[in-house]
């Protein structure tokens, strides 16, 4: 037992339950002045308790419903000797946080990169898709599609047929997410968890939505790698650890990503950039760099083969000179 309520009250030991079955938690229920709390690391006390457990490992929250004096209801709580306050319903998403919290401790996150694109069709997909790929044959990785207008990761690495839940049943369901069981539920290809967008999707991210996801992604998993899209808000930039910027070796496209470095520079102290060559007549790699004003993490090479694969819903080539680039900041990002 991780949770506990305290109660004789039907009306709250409803509300509690709903909390706890929305996030695929177990609530123990015990009449007031009774034992069996002892193994609990959350205990919730109903407002009909008249005396708290004498208990200091486990965090203890009084509930209360639609609370109309709460200058009584504070009394109350400081009579239990309780410091925290759920007042349902208005509080459930917070208490279901409190108990995703009991039940799985956060711990230290995983590391989240960001990849963004310098203007259209610069290869940041096929970047962060090879980035989580090879990364997942060693870590537990998420690869995170972030842009709803970016014609869908699945695609890229053929995965588009992998049943599972899309951002449209994230956004559906509201409220906290359990890291261990986003973990089970995410669409998985050859191993690799995958969040992506639905064919029939119309609806923006929601920004509170991305920030719960990526909060239980960073538990549930070692990397996360998101595919940014270039009008992200600056406080999804701040979530990632580090940021790669992806710009085509040729003027106009170096032009839009300088204005695109300089956003995401605003937001984040680690942006570095990934050039894309395009063969005879591209700029240099370290020049453009110099004058976007960001360091060099490297380059990729064009793939003549890389549409057409993709077309045929065979996902990413792996390519040797990728794949070099790749490992060389895996290896900075994780043991």
């Amino acid at each position: 037992m991780q949770v506990a309520l305290i109660t004789d009250l039907g009306a709250i030991t409803e509300e509690c339950a709903r909390v706890a079955e929305s996030i695929g938690i177990s609530l123990t229920v015990l009449p007031p002045d009774s034992g069996g709390w002892q193994s609990a690391s959350l205990i919730l006390l109903g407002e009909d308790v008249r005396e708290a457990p004498a208990t200091d490992r486990a965090d203890t929250i009084l509930v209360v419903l639609n609370d109309d004096e709460p200058s009584s209801t504070w009394a109350k709580a400081a009579h239990l000797g309780v410091d925290q306050l759920a007042v349902l319903p208005a509080a459930a998403e917070w208490l279901s946080g409190r108990m995703i919290a009991a039940v799985e401790p956060p711990g230290a996150p995983g590391t989240t990169v960001g990849v963004v694109a310098g203007c259209g069709g610069a290869g940041a997909s096929v970047l962060a898709c090879a980035l989580a790929r090879r990364a997942g044959a060693d870590h537990s990785t998420v690869l995170v599609d972030a842009d709803p207008l970016g014609g869908g990761l699945d695609l890229v690495l053929g995965a588009e047929a992998v049943p599972g839940p899309r951002w449209t049943d994230l956004s559906a369901s509201r409220g906290q997410l359990r890291p261990s069981a986003l973990a089970d539920a995410l669409p998985r290809h050859d191993g690799l968890a995958l969040l992506s967008w639905g064919r029939d999707d119309t609806v923006d991210l929601d920004p509170d939505v991305f920030d719960d996801f990526l909060a239980a992604a960073g538990q549930a998993f070692d990397l996360v790698i998101v595919d940014l899209p270039r009008h992200a808000p600056p406080q999804w930039t701040r979530r990632c650890h580090h940021v790669l910027l992806v710009s085509p070796a040729r003027v106009r496209s170096a032009v839009a990503s300088s204005q695109v470095a300089k956003r995401l520079s605003q937001a984040h102290p680690d942006v570095r950039l990934v050039v894309r060559e395009t063969g005879p007549g591209g700029l240099d790699a370290e020049l453009l760099a110099d004058s976007i004003g960001l360091s060099l993490a490297g380059s990729i090479r064009d793939d003549r083969g890389l549409s057409a694969a993709v077309d045929r819903g065979e996902g990413i080539p792996g390519g040797a000179h990728l794949g070099r680039l790749v490992d060389r900041l895996l290896g900075e990002w994780v043991e």
